[in-house]
């Protein structure tokens, strides 16, 4: 019987970017860092729509870490 496509392998919704792709955007942060300037530092690293969306539906707050983004942005998702 076949797999359901959901569960095969490794297939991702295709609004959940993986935590990778969110830490790459956000190489040269200088934290705390705001929401606002998240948004603009991951848009100058080349962030994909997918991405900016999970940032964008995050709390309006300041950032301590990258940790801190990830968590968020894992809630968010």
């Amino acid at each position: 019987m076949a797999q359901h496509p959901a569960h095969s392998q490794n297939h991702r919704h295709p609004d959940e970017p993986r935590p990778e792709e969110i830490a790459r955007v956000l190489k040269g942060a200088d934290y705390p860092m705001g929401k606002e300037k998240l948004l603009t530092l991951a848009k100058s690293n080349g962030a994909d729509g997918e991405v900016l969306a999970v940032l964008n539906k995050m709390t309006d707050r300041n950032f301590d870490s990258e940790d801190a983004v990830l968590r968020e942005a894992t809630r968010v998702e």
